[in-house]
């Protein structure tokens, strides 16, 4: 995942909808991976099936975050992405929530909805599980997302790829890696290591979709010199780049050795 500066404060988009607004988040105004940014009225029916059409006010937000959270501000859609995830044939949306939760839940969660004959229903939330870019891999012929989550605390920024499995309701994830920058800590020695960009190939020619990660590396050298001996101004050298291979056997997703390595490399930071 691209390293992307957090938002600081929400843009309002408006449409004249049987007078309604709908919040969306504008992050991800150029939709990438198999994640989408709902339109108006789609979202404001996904936002029905998360609050529930009785708790939507007229500015086309939650007048109380549903029961199941454990916040209180308002609810923001993050971005959405679509497929049959717990059965085949379900119309399904996997919609990251931003809102409802603390800090400490990373500002919300993923929602879980299944179309109905009235709309789109809930189905199961994950606190602290945020899905904004994902891709769509296969898992014996049922989807499996690789999603990119972020979460930034004290100058530091964390950013890791969770493969995402459904059993029935259930939302099963496993972490492939983990990288993390320091460069906002005021905290030396800085280091900055970014995931760029996440893909699906069939890197072993088996007829399974592989995961090839790119990762950016930049760590400061042992004594490096700051500008008028400012301690919270980074010397990053330029980057070196890594191809990070998961391997599928239509199941899992397995590091190379390689890749393991890195990716312990990586979680020790």
């Amino acid at each position: 995942m691209k390293l992307r500066k957090h938002i600081n404060s929400f843009l309002l988009t408006s449409l004249l909808l049987s007078a309604q607004t709908v919040i969306i988040n504008p992050s991800l105004a150029e939709p990438s991976k198999h994640s989408v940014m709902p339109s108006q009225q789609e979202a404001l029916a996904l936002l029905e099936g998360i609050c529930g059409a009785d708790n939507i006010n007229a500015e086309g937000t939650c007048n109380q975050c549903p029961s199941w959270t454990s916040g209180n501000s308002t609810p923001v859609i993050a971005s959405v992405v679509y497929g049959s995830f717990t059965k085949s044939g379900a119309k399904e949306a996997f919609v990251d929530l931003e809102g409802c939760e603390p800090h400490a839940y990373n500002w919300g969660g993923s929602v879980l909805l299944r179309s109905t004959n009235e709309g789109w229903s809930f189905v199961h939330y994950e606190p602290g599980l945020r899905s904004e870019r994902c891709l769509k891999a296969s898992n014996n012929g049922r989807p499996r997302l690789v999603c990119e989550g972020s979460y930034t605390q004290g100058g530091y920024v964390m950013s890791w790829l969770d493969a995402i499995d459904f059993s029935g309701a259930k939302i099963n994830k496993s972490q492939l890696v983990k990288v993390a920058s320091n460069t906002g800590s005021c905290r030396p020695p800085y280091y900055a290591v970014e995931i760029k960009d996440f893909t699906l190939q069939d890197v072993n020619k088996d007829g399974q979709d592989d995961l090839v990660v790119k990762v950016s590396e930049a760590r400061e050298r042992k004594g490096a010199k700051r500008p008028n001996g400012e301690q919270c101004v980074g010397n990053l050298p330029k980057p070196k780049f890594h191809r990070l291979t998961f391997l599928s056997n239509g199941q899992s997703l397995r590091p190379t050795p390689e890749t393991a390595k890195f990716v312990k490399r990586f979680d020790i930071i």
